[in-house]
């Protein structure tokens, strides 16, 4: 078949259909597209291939192996971020570490209460899926609380959406294992896994790992002869899959509030904990789980996904997460310590998880006095093993019992104890259960769920207590969720969660075990305590207060009109991203740093020399993608922004410049520290506007929408072209956050009218977080281009020579797309140090030492086209052969609409972004090659084996020994800086080749744009600062001598390391 062809894979027969090689993942920007080749080539029903289930339905997975530098959790949750609006959305990803993430959007299926059976008890409340299928095919979501309860409460209408159970097959399925080749060519794992993990400290290092692990699938389901055939499934894939969006930046909820009620007080809630306790005198309870729900009204929306991120901080570290956003306007969120159970096949894990202290009293104590210090606390836990180890008892005889210990937490610890068991067929008259996979999983779902840990003892008379007591519906909190497949199931208790309603109405549960000598009080406390990731995730607004009014009054309580529109400035550049600002010292800026100061989303770092400070920006500005803003003062402190303008500039770096002036009348006057600073930076600037003295004569509004234009053109928004910008503040007095008279003037006051704020705009920006006006950025498609094609048809051709050249890239995105690029072009790459690739696996090593060869000159090579890519390339030799080469086709993509073609040989110029360009060679149908051409190869091989002789056995120190040395003991997490003049030749030239593909292709920094050696070190202390891992520099003795100062920088508390060769 032509799919079989195009996949070269065979197929498995059990609904899996791996697409491409796992050994050559593609970039996950790319992978969608890939899919939608697969599938429009699948003219036929692939019932063969497809897993056929009990009801006669078939299911099929197509899947491609995907590569993205970071972290496999950042990966999968940013790419399910960018899916909001399309429903269901589901998340789950294990505690440790992420052994398993799993997102998905659509569905293919949704198994729900009709299927179950409805309201009937005696309803399978989990979806079955065959023997033959293949666990990668799983489901996702939950089962209600009290689904086993016979007397169960009636679904309320907040819990409608998710039945007695929903479970969901993904449409569009990404999924990460989260294992990585090892150092030493293994894999790791973690015992009593599902599937390969990381270990925690492996995971937190894995930033210099991309994942080899992860897929991108899309999941169909039909019925052959039935009213769901494989055209319209395959029509709906399509559709999917062409919908697919690509990761963004992470929604950062900055200025959002929230309104806090509870429908009972804490009186009222230690009144109940008394009635149980007389209950427990009574001898009708043991114990029992009682629950609050504290709702929480935003003032603005929130995507639940994106709600998770914010609540759970940098880690979920021995937390599972888990989303499940069945339709519009409803979402469950829960980031729980506690498993259900994991079943595969006849092996059982589950735990006991119960007794609470709060964290400080364990890093006071320690555990052993902790578990001493309790016997309230250990009784509640002996309660619950004792259950589990009953409940355990109906299916295995095989019990492992693991050491009872602290499970530690972010803001508390519990006792916890685990259980591996293998089932097996026990004649007991109180269960009668299946022991297969599904069997056993849905003997959790209904004899240990819920727990005593979660609900109570004895269970029914527990459950009775609660449904008189609780004045709502649990609905799935603290009820079994997680993934389903044919070789069993991950199943969590989902505590530590919400319910998300209408974007912005949030329900936050948490319960406590109340045993005798429980104190009503402390369980309230406890409580409190497990809500709090929730609770204060957004400041709380005072009940009757409106956001709108509250931003009003204290904007109109500011002391004058220069903290206003300072305060007005940095407030909408953090609604636009822009958080980060190096401060110069001086007076004249003392509004702008003020607002800085004062704003609890800014980062600000101070730098007593404007010129290292720049540099500095620059750097921490490469680093995070987003500009960052420069406060100084007046004079010769803005003239000394200069080369690091020029450098941003040149390398499309942005920056934005917020100079202090005094006020215009001032110029030219022989006025003190004043100088023409408007258009001091001349055509460096991407655009320029001297700003008037604060005044009530020009509208707030319109201040604000300049600061949205300016960072519009640092971004590139309207011309594709980022850089620096430059806003130039003129200021009178009082420039201190001063009212009353004026400093120097006392005749003058620097009170302002109000009312000045009081316009329809005002009200409406403050009453949201979002800036006054967005630029959107233009989406440039490749889809008809002569010149694409003529490359492909290049491409195809078997004899056809194809040189890509590689320049600086931007980030490790843009390098694995030019990986990507080259297979399918079955070019040799030549890349440039700063590219990221010339260390890889599949690039000319030693080029420039080749190429000095007159056999391998370009005339005689007879090159067909030459494709450059990304910057200018250190090498002039390189540079020498792309000319004499002459090809029929020479093609020069930059993502900027500047010429790029120095010695005048290109002939055709492409302003496109990467990204673009590999997303019309797959549109275009060419197959990837395994590998870099075979004559290549071989001569990149000869070459590495002479240099590495030359300098590893002459034992002498020169700048070649040290720059293959630096290349090949890089710590592969970190990053590298390199310095202009020689320290980046010697790079180029002889920087060892790695053989790891899984390693991320880090593109090396360097101020190529204008390529000076001024600011070098200070530009590294600042990439090191944004990019918060560990940095390599290497400099030559005039660089650092040039910028020694920048020394001080790195002397600040908390700094990164930045190890300087």
């Amino acid at each position: 078949r032509r799919l079989r062809r195009f996949c070269g894979f065979a197929m498995a027969g059990d609904g899996v259909w791996p697409c491409g090689h796992s050994s050559q993942p593609l970039p996950l920007a790319l992978a969608a597209r890939q899919l939608v080749q697969i599938l429009s080539a699948l003219d036929e029903t692939p019932e063969e291939e497809a897993a056929l289930q009990p009801d006669g339905w078939h299911l099929l997975r197509l899947e491609v192996a995907v590569a993205s530098p970071g972290t496999s959790t950042g990966l999968v949750m940013d790419w399910l971020e960018a899916q909001a609006g399309v429903f269901p959305r589901v998340l789950f990803c294990t505690r440790d570490a992420g052994s398993l993430l799993v997102a998905g959007s659509g569905a293919a299926h949704v198994y729900s209460d009709a299927a179950c059976g409805g309201g009937d008890p005696a309803g399978t409340v989990l979806p079955e899926l065959s023997p033959q299928t293949n666990e990668r095919i799983r489901y996702v979501g939950g089962v209600r609380f009290d689904a086993f309860d016979p007397e169960g409460q009636h679904v309320r209408p907040e819990w409608e959406p998710f039945g007695r159970c929903c479970w969901v097959l993904p449409r569009v399925e990404l999924s990460s294992t989260g294992s990585r080749l090892n150092s030493s060519g293994g894999e790791s794992s973690e015992a009593g896994s599902s599937c390969p993990s990381l270990s925690r400290s492996e995971a937190e290092d894995s930033r210099g790992h991309r994942l080899v692990n992860a897929v991108l699938a899309v999941q169909l389901r039909w019925q052959p002869g039935g009213g769901h055939s494989w055209a319209v499934e395959r029509r709906l894939s399509l559709e999917a899959l062409k919908n697919v969006r690509l990761c963004q930046a992470p929604i950062a909820y900055r200025g959002i509030h929230a309104r806090r009620s509870e429908e009972h007080s804490q009186d009222e809630f230690e009144a109940k904990v008394r009635e149980a306790l007389k209950a427990f005198e009574g001898g009708q309870l043991r114990k029992v789980v009682l629950a609050r729900r504290v709702d929480l009204q935003l003032t603005q929306q929130v995507d639940a996904v994106a709600l998770l991120r914010h609540v759970m901080g940098k880690t979920h570290r021995k937390q599972y997460l888990f989303v499940f956003e069945p339709v519009p306007g409803a979402a469950f969120v829960s980031l729980t310590p506690e498993r259900l159970c994991r079943v595969q096949g006849t092996d059982l894990w589950t735990e006991a998880v119960a007794g609470t202290w709060p964290i400080a009293e364990f890093e006071k104590i320690g555990e052993a006095a902790l578990l001493a210090s309790s016997q309230k606390n250990n009784n509640e836990h002996q309660l619950v093993v004792d259950y589990i180890r009953e409940i355990l008892g109906h299916v295995s005889k095989q019990i492992k019992v693991c050491d009872t210990h602290i499970l530690k937490l972010k803001n508390l610890v519990h006792i916890k104890q685990s259980y591996h068991a293998i089932a097996k067929v026990i004649q007991t008259q109180a269960v009668a259960q299946r022991l297969d996979a599904h069997g056993l999983s849905l003997f959790f779902c209904e004899h240990m769920s819920p727990t005593p840990a979660v609900c109570g003892l004895p269970l029914a008379h527990s459950r009775r207590f609660l449904r008189g007591i609780e004045p709502f519906d649990r609905g799935l909190y603290a009820a079994p969720c997680g993934i389903v497949n044919s070789r069993g199931s991950e199943l969590i208790v989902a505590l530590r969660s919400c319910l998300v309603r209408g974007g912005s109405h949030l329900h936050v549960y948490a319960g406590a075990g109340i045993v005798p000598g429980s104190s009503p009080s402390e369980e309230f406390a406890e409580i409190s305590l497990k809500m709090q990731q929730y609770t204060e995730a957004f400041p709380v607004l005072a009940a009757g207060s409106e956001q709108a009014t509250l931003r009003l009054k204290s904007l109109g309580e500011l002391p004058n009109m220069n903290t206003l529109w300072a305060s007005l400035i940095v407030e909408e550049c953090v609604r636009l991203g822009v958080t980060n600002f190096v401060i110069c010292a001086g007076s004249r800026s003392t509004p702008l740093v003020v607002a800085v100061a004062r704003h609890p989303h800014t980062q600000a770092v101070v730098n007593h020399d404007e010129r290292s400070g720049a540099f500095y920006a620059l750097g921490w500005a490469k680093a995070t993608r987003r500009p960052v803003g420069i406060i100084v003062t007046s004079g010769t402190a803005v003239a000394n922004l200069l080369p690091a303008v020029v450098e941003a500039a040149m390398s499309q770096v942005p920056l934005l410049l917020l100079t202090a002036d005094r006020p215009a009348e001032l110029r030219e006057t022989g006025a003190n520290q004043t100088i023409t600073q408007p258009g001091i930076f001349g055509p460096y600037a991407r655009w320029v506007k001297d700003m008037p003295c604060p005044t009530v004569e020009f509208p707030a509004q319109a201040l604000l929408g300049d600061i949205d234009l300016a960072i519009a053109h640092a971004d590139g928004l309207l011309s594709g072209n980022p850089g620096p910008v430059h806003l130039n503040m003129c200021f009178r007095e009082n420039l201190a956050p001063d009212g009353g008279a004026v400093r120097g003037a006392p005749e003058r006051t620097s009170a302002w009218d109000p009312s000045y704020l009081d316009t329809p705009q005002m009200h409406r920006w403050c009453s949201g977080n979002e800036p006054r006006s967005v630029y959107v950025r233009s989406v440039l498609s490749l889809g008809v281009s002569s010149v694409v094609d003529e490359l492909v048809e290049f491409a195809r051709r078997q004899d056809s020579r194809i040189i890509l050249l590689v320049g600086s890239l931007r980030h490790a995105d843009e390098a694995l797309m030019v990986e990507d690029m080259a297979q399918r072009l079955g070019a040799a790459v030549f890349a440039d140090i700063t590219s990221g690739l010339r260390q890889r696996p599949g690039v000319v090593h030693f080029a420039d030492q080749l190429l000095n060869c007159p056999l391998l000159a370009a005339d005689f090579l007879q090159i067909d086209v030459v494709l450059h890519v990304g910057g200018p390339l250190v090498s002039a030799r390189l540079n020498a052969f792309s000319k004499a080469a002459e090809p029929q086709l020479h093609i020069r993509v930059a993502h900027a609409p500047i010429r790029m073609d120095q010695d005048y040989t290109v002939t055709h110029h492409i302003p496109c972004s990467l990204q673009a360009l590999a997303e019309a060679l797959v549109e275009r149908g060419l197959s990837r090659y395994p590998g870099p051409p075979a004559f290549w190869k071989r001569l990149s091989d000869a070459a590495e084996e002479v240099v590495d002789a030359l300098l590893t056995q002459s034992g002498a120190f020169t700048e070649p020994f040290v720059a293959h040395t630096v290349s090949r003991l890089l710590h592969p997490g970190g990053h590298l800086q390199i310095s202009s003049s020689m320290p980046i030749r010697d790079l180029d030239f002889f920087s060892k080749p790695s053989l790891d593909a899984t390693l991320t292709p880090h593109p090396p920094v360097a101020n190529r744009g204008a390529a000076g050696i001024d600011g070098v070190m200070s530009t590294a202390a600042g990439f090191c600062h944004g990019v918060g891992v560990p940095t390599t520099l290497v400099i030559g003795d005039i660089a650092s001598i040039h910028d020694i100062n920048a020394l001080q920088q790195l002397a600040s508390a908390g700094h990164l390391s930045l190890t300087v060769v």
